[in-house]
C-alpha cells in the first residue's frame, strides 16, 4: 500500500557501536579508525585499513565478517550506498522521478502526508531513550546556557526550538545570520555550556566547524540528525537521529521539528511550576503588547 515502508535499515556506524563489546582487542581498533574517519576509513583498501588501526588484514575480515559480510568488497558495498544516499539533492529527486507514473496532486500530498504519519514512527523507533533522558537532563539545568544551531534549512527548526525554548527556561541563543558573525558566539562558550545541532544530509562544513570548535572549549553537545548521522557525532555527547526521507524533491524536516516540541515538552514537565511561572510571567509582560492602540491614521 502507499505510504507503508520498513523501517530505515541501520547504518554501519550503529552496527559497529552495538558490536564493540563482543570485539577482540585488534578488531576493536579497527572499529575506532572506522568510527574516527567515518565513512571514509571504510573506503580504503582492506591492507590500508589495516595498517592505520595497527593490526593484521585478517583482524580486519574478521572484523567485517562479524558485521555479516561475506567479503571486504561486500562491506564497501553498502558503506558506498549509504554515502549516497547522504548526498542526495532535490535534482537528484526530480531525476530519479522521471520513470515513475504521473499522480495527481491530490495523490502526491496524500501520500506525503502518509509518509510522515510512518516516518514520526519511524523516529520514535530510531531514537534512544536513554539520550532522550540524558538530553532532557542537560536541558533542565537552567544553570547551563543552551547555543542552537542548524543549517540553511534546518537552523529554522533550530530557531523555532530556541523560541520554544525561552518560553520554560532562561539563557537561550540561536546562534543564525552571517557565519562570519558565529566567531562570536563561540567567546562565551564553555564547559557550561549545551549547544543543540541540527545537521542533516548534505551536511554543512560551517555547522561542523562551529560544533567542533565548541566541544573544544569544553560545550556538550547534542546533535539531532538523519539516520546515516553528521560528521559532528566525533564530537557529541548525544545523538538523536530522526527519518528525513519523503516522497517529495526535499528532505523531511517534520520529524525534526516533532522531535523538537517533545524535548520540549518533557524538559516543561520536568522543571515543573519553574517553568510554569516562567510562562505566566511572560503572557504577562506579552499583554500590553497584544491591547497596544493602532496609531490614528494622519492624511
Amino acid at each position: 500500500m502507499p505510504g507503508e515502508r520498513e523501517l530505515t535499515q541501520t547504518t554501519l556506524a550503529e552496527r559497529i557501536r552495538a558490536r564493540l563489546p563482543e570485539l577482540t582487542k585488534a578488531e576493536r581498533r579497527v572499529a575506532h579508525v572506522l568510527l574516527g574517519r567515518y565513512p571514509l576509513a571504510g573506503l580504503e583498501t582492506v591492507q590500508a585499513l589495516a595498517r592505520r588501526a595497527g593490526v593484521s588484514t585478517a583482524s580486519v575480515l574478521r572484523f567485517t565478517g562479524k558485521l555479516g559480510f561475506a567479503s571486504y568488497t561486500a562491506f564497501q558495498g553498502e558503506l558506498r550506498e549509504q554515502l549516497a544516499a547522504t548526498l542526495q539533492s532535490p535534482l537528484t529527486r526530480y531525476r530519479e522521478d522521471d520513470g515513475e507514473p504521473a499522480v495527481g496532486n491530490a495523490g502526491l500530498v496524500r501520500r506525503h502526508l502518509e509518509e510522515s504519519r510512518a516516518a514520526l514512527a519511524e523516529a520514535e523507533a530510531l531514537v534512544v531513550g536513554s539520550e532522550i533522558e540524558a538530553t532532557v537532563g542537560l536541558l533542565a539545568d537552567t544553570r547551563r546556557p543552551v547555543y542552537l544551531l542548524g543549517g540553511r534549512y534546518s537552523g529554522n527548526v533550530a530557531g523555532y526550538m530556541a523560541d520554544l525554548l525561552r518560553g520554560v527556561r532562561p539563557h537561550i541563543v540561536h546562534v543564525d545570520g552571517q557565519t562570519q558573525k558565529w566567531a562570536d558566539h563561540l567567546l562565551d562558550i564553555g564547559r557550561r555550556t549545551v549547544l543543540v545541532c541540527f545537521d542533516f544530509r548534505r551536511y554543512q562544513p560551517d555547522v561542523l566547524t562551529f560544533a567542533e570548535r565548541a566541544a573544544k572549549r569544553g560545550a556538550r553537545i547534542v546533535l539531532i540528525t538523519d539516520p546515516w548521522h553528521s560528521a559532528i557525532e566525533r564530537v557529541a555527547s548525544h545523538v538523536l537521529p530522526v527519518p528525513v526521507a519523503s516522497p517529495s524533491i526535499y528532505d523531511s524536516l517534520a520529524p525534526a521539528v516533532a522531535l523538537a516540541e517533545a524535548l520540549v515538552g518533557a524538559l516543561a514537565r520536568r522543571l515543573g511550576d519553574r517553568a510554569r511561572s516562567r510562562i505566566e510571567a511572560q503572557e504577562e509582560l506579552r499583554q500590553p503588547f497584544r491591547s497596544a492602540p493602532a496609531e490614528p491614521h494622519k492624511p
